[in-house]
């Protein structure tokens, strides 16, 4: 699909900067090359596609998982350093959704999680869609435009809690915190068993969101394949 385009250099908009000089534009940017590293960290080979006429979809491309299960993955990034994603963005992201082939599965992405009710709608929805909360600490700190530096997607249910996926803004850490799918998504990803793993448990709060990385397994090992 659309494999071997470069990446787009960050943009250089100068309206909205925050108080480190960073605008809106750059930061979100800068957040959409995050989650790309990351689901391609997982043998995804997604590449941005944000932009003018983007129809709402920041990521696409093929993921194969190892049963060789080859389908397309769409994915709307949101980063907010507080706010969490309601039911009305589900909804939009339903919209999208609609013009989507058949194998195709939606993922919406978010820094600080979603509201029950956004959750609720996801779930319910007819469209295969994945929710992925995945935190990033200090994306509009003085090196937030160089090449994201991801922590090893470390490891106890199917799919993460409510609670958990709903959890952001942690500090000091980046990566994902909740993935959960819906029935429709099961016969793409139903396989996949989402785990918690804390850095370290001797030190850390081990109630603390911000101790711990959520991973990926296929038939007991980690995505990709070992």
């Amino acid at each position: 699909m659309l494999l071997g385009r470069s990446i787009p250099a960050l943009a250089t908009a100068g309206s909205c900067r925050g108080r480190r000089g960073l605008s809106t534009v750059e930061v979100g940017t800068a957040y959409e090359r995050l989650v790309a590293a990351t689901f391609n960290s997982l043998g995804a080979r997604v590449e941005r596609v944000g932009g003018a006429g983007d129809c709402g979809v920041d990521l696409r491309g093929p993921w194969t998982l190892p049963n060789s299960k080859r389908f397309y993955v769409v994915g709307q990034c949101k980063y907010y350093e507080r706010k969490r994603i309601g039911p009305a963005i589900v909804r939009e992201w339903e919209g999208v959704m609609s013009r989507q082939d058949y194998d195709t599965v939606g993922v919406v992405v978010a820094s600080s999680g979603f509201t029950a009710d956004g959750v609720k709608v996801a779930m319910s929805s007819a469209y295969p869609m994945a929710l992925v909360t995945l935190v990033a600490d200090n994306l509009a700190g003085d090196h937030a435009l160089q090449s994201p530096q991801l922590h090893p997607l470390p490891l106890d249910e199917r799919s993460a809690t409510t609670e958990t996926s709903a959890t952001g803004n942690a500090t000091g850490r980046q990566g994902i915190r909740g993935f959960i799918w819906n029935k429709a998504a099961d016969p793409f990803i139903g396989r996949l068993v989402v785990t918690k793993k804390h850095y370290d448990v001797h030190v850390y709060d081990l109630d603390s969101p911000a101790e711990f990385t959520i991973q990926l397994l296929w038939d007991g090992k980690p995505l990709p394949e070992q």
